[in-house]
């Protein structure tokens, strides 16, 4: 059986699978080809759990993070009690991060920057975290992933999902100013950055 088959899937799931997309799937796709190099991983932000559903299946050990446990539940419904011991939760704020400069080897931050009112500040926030050996995988929805999130939200709670107000173009300048090797990442609904080697 296909690992990633045993998170179970939400309304959000079903539906999107019904329109043919799995974005399970693509989380897979982008956490395997960012080869990060040791088995911690933190996991910015926590929202339903995917992103660490799917790391605690690759066998990685899960720092994740919000502004709120909120949603703590439904994150542990789709995590499992199987991978409960693979995964911490902890309230954070993203704009100030409660750690020291350069100690957070790898990064994930997976369709949270256009969740955010100051994107930029955060985004400046996790760089300066992040430690100079390791990886990040940055990664939100492009166009055509908005549009199927907003006919997922429109469906599902009668209004269109939030586009965020950061442009992939100032997020990669961003990047291109505090890493010198920058991989593009693309999946059917998403775009990113696999960054490393920051100056």
């Amino acid at each position: 059986m296909n690992i990633l088959e045993t998170i179970p899937k939400s309304d959000s799931d079903l539906l999107l699978e019904s329109w043919g997309y799995n974005l399970i799937t693509e989380y897979h796709q982008m956490l395997k080809a960012a080869k990060f190099n040791n088995s911690i991983i933190l996991d910015l932000a926590t929202g339903t759990g995917r992103a660490s559903s799917v790391l605690t299946r690759m066998n990685f050990n899960v720092l994740t993070g919000d502004y709120s446990l909120d949603k703590k539940s439904e994150a542990e419904r789709r995590i499992t009690e199987k991978y409960f011991n693979k995964v911490k939760f902890v309230k954070l704020n993203l704009e100030s991060l409660p750690f020291d400069d350069d100690s957070i080897e790898n990064i994930v931050c997976l369709n949270t920057l256009h969740e955010l009112s100051n994107p930029v500040k955060c985004l400046e926030e996790i760089i300066r975290v992040h430690s100079r050996t390791g990886i990040m995988l940055l990664a939100d929805f492009n166009p055509l992933g908005f549009d199927v999130m907003d006919r997922l939200h429109l469906s599902r709670f009668n209004k269109v999902h939030p586009r965020g107000n950061i442009l992939p173009e100032t997020t990669l300048k961003i990047l291109q100013e505090n890493y010198f090797k920058i991989n593009l990442l693309s999946t059917e609904l998403n775009s990113g950055f696999i960054v490393l080697g920051k100056n």
